[in-house]
């Protein structure tokens, strides 16, 4: 597939996963107007790349027809803004049914969750390779397959053969893996990574060939993200090294709670729509609420 070159370029870039407001009195609802809040937050803050469903947007949770309100929504706020992202879930039936969906409204790039066997990492990995090459002859879509299960670099190999794979989205699990599969494929992938505030590794994965990367702290606060961005693009490495210090305290604190929980307390406390989770995540209590607000009072978000 040649794909195009703007597309390749929006890529570069850093990706927001954007959470799921679920209402305060009914969490089997999503809260539609909270959503188009935090979704245009985010464009109006200078972010180009957002995908809605997926692990911070808690899609073990969603059903079908949610992830399609998300897509529907975050397109319609966006009107070309920015590039939405939609996810598939790991089930392939689900996948598949969503499909049809999301090229109807017009989404341009599909994030497709691994695929589990009762929740476990298949025995044979090969598994994998063949689930995201059928779900490449579903669609005409880009496909962007989500490593969070540390995969060997010899399946980015064999993904690669999958014509329709434009991306990598890795959270850095097994790093070395992740940085010997682009020695090995060079710009047959936009490889899309983790940035690892605490300690601050971003520099030594950008040298590596990592192009970009996927942020849930962008959900209250976008700008140190997208300075840490621009300054890679400069190869500015003292600079990433300094921002990534002034916030690495946000990251002990996702660390220390449930990330999406965690970034959505973060976003109650700013004044936008985080709301709270759905089972079986635990929101943020309230000692955790304090000491979330003290950082970002220290760090001048609010």
């Amino acid at each position: 597939m040649n794909f195009p070159p703007s597309l390749l370029q929006r890529l570069k870039n850093v990706h927001t996963y954007a959470v799921t407001p679920f209402r305060n009195d009914d969490i089997l609802q999503i809260d539609v107007a909270a959503l188009e809040k935090n979704i245009e937050f985010l464009i109006s803050h200078g972010m180009k790349v957002i995908a809605v469903g997926g692990g911070t947007g808690e899609i073990e949770t969603l059903n079908i027809d949610e992830l399609e309100l998300l897509a529907k929504t975050a397109l319609g706020v966006s009107n070309g803004r920015a590039l939405i992202i939609a996810c598939l879930p790991g089930n392939f039936r689900e996948a598949h049914d969503l499909i049809p969906r999301y090229e109807k409204l017009g989404i341009e790039l599909l994030l497709g969750m691994p695929p589990l066997i009762r929740g476990k990492i298949p025995a044979d990995l090969s598994g994998v390779v063949a689930y995201f090459r059928e779900i490449a002859k579903a669609t005409s879509l880009p496909l962007m397959p989500y490593n969070t299960q540390g995969w060997p670099a010899e399946l980015f190999v064999d993904l690669a053969e999958i014509d329709s794979i434009i991306g990598i989205k890795d959270p850095c699990l097994v790093p070395q893996e992740f940085f010997k599969a682009i020695q090995k494929l060079g710009s047959r992938f936009v490889w899309v990574g983790n940035k690892k505030h605490d300690p601050g590794v971003a520099h030594l994965r950008y040298q590596m060939g990592m192009e970009g990367f996927t942020s849930g702290q962008s959900n209250f606060w976008p700008e140190p993200e997208l300075e840490l961005h621009a300054a890679a693009l400069e190869q500015n490495w003292p600079k990433m090294i300094e921002i990534q210090k002034r916030i690495a305290p946000l990251e002990r604190l996702r660390m220390a709670h449930d990330d999406a929980a965690m970034v959505k307390a973060a976003m109650d406390i700013v004044g936008l729509h985080g709301g709270p989770s759905r089972p079986p995540r635990l929101d943020v209590p309230e000692s955790g609420r304090a000491a979330i607000r003290e950082t970002l009072l220290q760090l001048g978000v609010v």
